[in-house]
């Protein structure tokens, strides 16, 4: 009897640790896809997990945070310092932004240094953390300046625990507002990041919405109504302005921002039927060079944000004319606006001189994008200096999005503040005192002329379309493709994962494979080349670099400091295993980084180097072997036909699937370590991989030189364990996203089918 008590408990301990773990990982699935709700609503069922796993208690502390539960996150991040030998050093941030989100600067700075200390010199992120203590010496000598203003929250029924941004007063009457809003029930229900249904694991894309108040001027809104399926679409629909009459409406729209298109639509009553017009704005402006957050200070002047080249760095404001017929060529409003930093979402007053726009320019932010107000001397044609609007207006966080109403006392923003609702909320600014420059202009006076304003009809918020997108109606324009980033700016992430790589490379002709053992450990090669074997480790004790490897990386860094577009990869072997695949390729990615780490250390910027690690039947037991391969961008070739000027290598493992001009795998999770379980045990094709400028480890398993077939298994993985498992792509061994994709469809049609 005893005997089967304890073959009982075993089955039954086993069967918690395995629903642990899984509940562990879809934790974290809902966590890098920003859904902190849901990462919540798991955690808080896996009492056990959390207790004992100090990574899941931070994830659990993040998801608070960026739910605006402060204190609940608060007391987590203490508990985590208090209790754990050695804490996660981000917790001593988070403490610093909960501090900053109250207002408490000193503190917040304090906590902002202490987590500086904990961290290594070359760590992406004290060159934020800095600024971050700047912008709480910026508060702390804002704090207690007098201010005649101050903001209210327009509440629940408008706002959601969603995203709600880009106010828009209505031109031409006071008791109505109209904002973008990703939330449920949006006509294209959850999606995911190429703008295909995902209800696991999506987010919403924004659709236009309106609201009234029965009092106008910020009081009491509610009667919030989408504008309806004749303006709003399953893509990303985002109000930018009216014009000045209201008979025309301006708004983006598409699935990201790379072919995104802004739609103009001219509204009309026709006897039996409401209607509109759309086009393309013709201007010199377009959302795939970076252009953004416009303005349409009249039908002749529109002013913008954008990343085009040229500019002062980040995000810069510039100004577009219509003159003798035609629009101009955009103009950058100069270093007195524009800085190293982001300038972004600008309103011009009515007097034409008096600008608000929103910076995160830590000499005038006390936290995140600030709305700041600068007025234009014509005597002089110079700015003044930028005036913050102070706390009753600005946070911690990000406020944006800042407009004026023609009434002079009620201004209308976006802010990610951590007392809000949501991601974003809209609140109304109640001025003290009528803002002069919103007198009416002469050349603007209607002569009390009826409003010609036919405004979009508003129903009720249209049922989410997700499951069912066939029910959605069609949309009346034309198609938009786009980028997979978030229209406007983007709430705070809280640990932001690993970027894509880009690169939209031409096929760099790799070595000829070679059968067997490389090539012998040697700095001389043919042709005067400096030739590049693989570095080998032994897998539990790793060795210091020989001279003559710290010779060849040393190489490697000035090969790549000369050529500056050059792009590295480097790629970790270890032996084929049975079980524990997971810790077997964190183990040989772990040797990648110590050869990246080397490169960093002579100099190689880290956004140029990415590492993977794998598995092959080749390998020596107990032995991990890492060699390079490199690359360039589109038409810039080398002078000589290898992809490095002076370099030449191969691989160790050349007929590893790995190398297939076109592969197809399967992610199965983003981590910040290794993989905790053996669920990859079961897969081929398992894989490890990071970009050296992110945190994040991406796991993917299989290995398919058609679509169909990684659509299939991605089929099978999604039955099972890996309830968010998606195909990924890989031209030339670098991970494509759907653009970089499309630009390869002619060398590999196969490729249509994952861009469509």
């Amino acid at each position: 009897m005893r005997i089967l008590l304890l073959v009982l408990l075993s089955v039954t301990v086993g069967h918690a640790l395995k629903a642990q773990a899984y509940k562990k990982e879809e934790a974290k699935a809902f966590f890098v896809n920003q859904r902190y709700e849901e990462a919540l609503a798991v955690l808080k069922t896996a009492e056990s997990l959390v207790a004992n796993d100090q990574e899941a208690r931070f994830i659990l502390a993040v998801s608070y945070y960026q739910t605006n539960q402060l204190e609940a996150a608060g007391r987590l991040f203490q508990s985590i310092i208090r209790n754990e030998k050695d804490p996660f050093p981000e917790c001593w941030l988070y403490l610093g932004k909960i501090r900053h989100a109250m207002n408490q600067f000193a503190e917040a700075a304090g906590y902002y240094k202490d987590y500086l200390r904990r961290i290594r010199a070359n760590n992406p992120n004290r060159k934020m953390v800095w600024d971050d203590i700047r912008r709480c010496a910026t508060g702390m000598r804002l704090q207690y300046l007098p201010s005649d203003v101050y903001a209210e929250n327009l509440g629940p029924k408008v706002n959601t625990t969603g995203d709600e941004f880009a106010p828009v007063p209505s031109p031409n009457f006071s008791n109505r507002l109209y904002f973008s809003s990703m939330r449920s029930g949006n006509l294209g229900g959850r999606r995911d990041g190429n703008g295909m249904p995902d209800s696991r694991t999506g987010n919403f894309y924004s659709d236009i919405f309106s609201c009234r108040s029965a009092t106008g001027g910020g009081g009491n809104w509610q009667e919030v109504s989408s504008v309806g399926y004749l303006v709003n679409s399953t893509r990303h629909d985002v109000l930018l302005d009216f014009n000045t009459d209201g008979t025309v409406l301006y708004f983006y729209q598409g699935w990201h921002h790379e072919d995104a298109k802004i739609i103009v639509d001219t509204f009309r009553n026709d006897k039996e039927e409401r209607t509109v017009s759309s086009d393309v704005f013709k201007g010199p402006i377009n959302p795939a060079i970076g252009d953004e957050a416009f303005f349409f200070a009249s039908d002749y002047l529109v002013y913008f944000a954008s990343r085009r080249p040229g500019g002062y760095g980040g995000l810069d404001l510039y100004r577009l004319e219509f003159k003798d017929g035609q629009w101009g060529n955009p103009v950058n409003l100069g270093p007195q606006i524009n800085t190293a930093y982001d300038e972004t979402t600008p309103f011009l007053a009515r007097d034409r001189m008096t600008l608000y726009y929103s910076t995160n320019h830590p000499d005038f932010s006390i936290g995140g994008l600030d709305v700041v107000k600068a007025v234009f001397n014509p005597n002089s044609e110079t700015w003044t200096t930028p005036e913050n609007l102070l706390t009753k207006i600005n946070s911690s966080e990000d406020d944006a999005y800042f407009r004026i109403g023609k009434d002079g006392f009620t201004g209308f923003f976006a802010s990610s503040r951590k007392d809000g609702i949501g991601q974003r909320d809209i609140y109304a600014a109640h001025f003290d005192n009528f803002l002069p420059e919103m007198e009416l202009r002469i050349d603007e006076y209607y002569g009390g002329a009826e409003s010609r304003l036919v405004e979009p009809e508003v129903t009720a918020p249209q049922e989410d379309m997700a499951a069912n997108p066939e029910a959605a109606p069609l949309p009346v324009f034309p198609e938009a493709v786009a980028t997979a980033e978030e229209v406007g700016s983007a709430p705070d992430a809280a640990i932001p994962t690993v970027p894509e790589i880009t690169g939209g490379q031409e096929d760099i002709p790799v070595q000829p494979e070679v059968d067997g053992a490389p090539e012998a450990a040697s700095n001389t090669g043919t042709a005067g080349l400096l030739f590049l074997p693989p570095i080998y480790f032994k897998i539990d004790a790793p060795e210091a670099f020989s001279a003559d490897q710290l010779q060849q990386l040393q190489a490697i860094a000035d090969a790549m400091q000369n050529q500056e577009d050059a792009y590295l990869i480097l790629t970790a072997y270890q032996k084929e295993v049975e079980s524990g695949k997971g810790a077997a390729i964190f183990k040989g990615v772990q040797q990648a980084e110590a050869v990246a780490e080397a490169l960093l250390a002579n100099g190689v910027p880290n956004d140029r180097i990415f590492i993977r690690g794998l598995l092959s039947e080749a390998v020596v037991d107990q032995e991990c072997s890492v060699d390079f391969s490199f690359y360039l961008p589109e038409g810039k070739a080398a002078t000589t036909s290898l992809p490095v000027v002076g370099l030449r290598y191969a691989n160790a493992v050349p007929r590893h699937p790995v190398h297939e001009r076109l592969l197809y795998k399967v992610q199965v999770g983003a981590l910040s370590g290794a993989y905790g379980t053996n669920s990859l045990d079961a897969y081929a094709g398992a894989m490890v991989e990071r970009q050296m400028d992110g945190p994040y480890y991406r796991y993917t398993v299989g290995a398919f030189t058609t679509y169909e077939e990684a659509e299939a298994f991605k089929a099978k993985l999604l039955k099972g364990a890996f309830a968010s498992a998606y195909v990924v792509a890989y031209v030339d061994g670098r991970r494509v996203d759907q653009m970089r994709a499309r630009r390869h469809i002619i060398d590999f049609p196969d490729l249509k089918a994952y861009t469509n």
